[in-house]
């Protein structure tokens, strides 16, 4: 397999210059759709991840439990509180219009999944036509028949193994082929996390080695998802996209493990999304 092991120029090519006369928007919008009355933290984390990455503006679709603590995260939070403890159909209305005002969607950290969950999820991947970052619970019911050019999605190895019936290797060249072919077949983005990601649209593909294994911390999922909505938002292409989001991810986190180790946290990690950016763009 033909791939390119990532380092710092990916980071160099995907911001664009500002302009002196941009206003907020100019830079990306992102609308994130997840939370649940108990995971009522990963729509926060995804939204701050991309702030922190560039857009100028994120808004939160979530049950109102989730929505009242998202907005608690920060001033900077913009959230839309849907009735009841979960998403569920009668949020697709809402979804559906909302997506109309923003550049890139987030769909699934911290939602639970069932019957409605599933049903949500397809309809917005068949009917919402726009950029979508799939993740997390959406993907376990994601058709995979749904995905197309327009998305990402970033598994995990048994999200992975769920949507495409197949378990990832643990042969890193194996592994690589499986994430290539898998996006090859269903014309789509994959990027797969873990101790090495793979990043695949069935023609680039991209491996990055800059994770941690401190970053088995809860969280490190959605900062992924934030970023690459964000280099979403560049107007890059998606799989070059996605791999930056890895590469800044990964190197921030990294970064990070080497002084807290065992105390690592999300939160570590997005305080340092700049310094990474920074250093790399600049």
């Amino acid at each position: 397999m033909i791939y390119t092991t990532l380092n710092e120029k990916i980071i160099k090519t995907e911001y664009k210059k500002r302009d002196n006369w941009s206003h907020k928007g100019n830079f990306g919008k992102v609308l994130v759709v997840g939370g649940s009355e108990e995971y009522t933290g990963s729509p926060a984390i995804v939204a701050i991840s991309a702030l922190r990455s560039g857009v100028d503006l994120t808004k939160i679709i979530a049950p109102k439990r989730a929505a009242n603590i998202c907005a608690g995260f920060s001033p900077e939070m913009i959230t839309k509180a849907v009735e009841g403890t979960e998403l569920n159909l009668n949020s697709f209305n809402i979804i559906k219009t909302e997506a109309e005002k923003y550049d890139v969607m987030t769909l699934g950290n911290g939602m639970k999944i069932g019957y409605e969950q599933t049903v949500l999820v397809n309809k917005i991947l068949k009917e919402i036509d726009m950029k979508i970052v799939l993740d997390a619970d959406a993907i376990k019911v994601a058709d995979a028949n749904q995905l197309g050019k327009n998305m990402v999605i970033t598994p995990n190895s048994n999200e992975f193994k769920i949507i495409f019936r197949e378990e990832p290797s643990k042969d890193l060249e194996k592994r690589i082929k499986q994430v290539y072919e898998k996006a090859k077949q269903f014309n789509t983005t994959i990027l797969l996390k873990g101790h090495i990601d793979i990043v695949s649209n069935g023609e680039k593909t991209f491996v990055n080695k800059t994770n941690s294994v401190y970053m088995t911390k809860g969280g490190t999922g959605d900062s992924l998802t934030g970023i690459t909505a964000a280099m979403l938002c560049q107007n890059n292409d998606l799989v070059e996209a996605a791999a930056a989001a890895a590469f800044i991810n990964g190197y921030t986190g990294r970064t990070v493990a080497k002084k807290e180790r065992e105390a690592f946290s999300v939160m570590h990690l997005i305080d340092n999304i700049g310094n990474t950016i920074n250093k790399w763009r600049y």
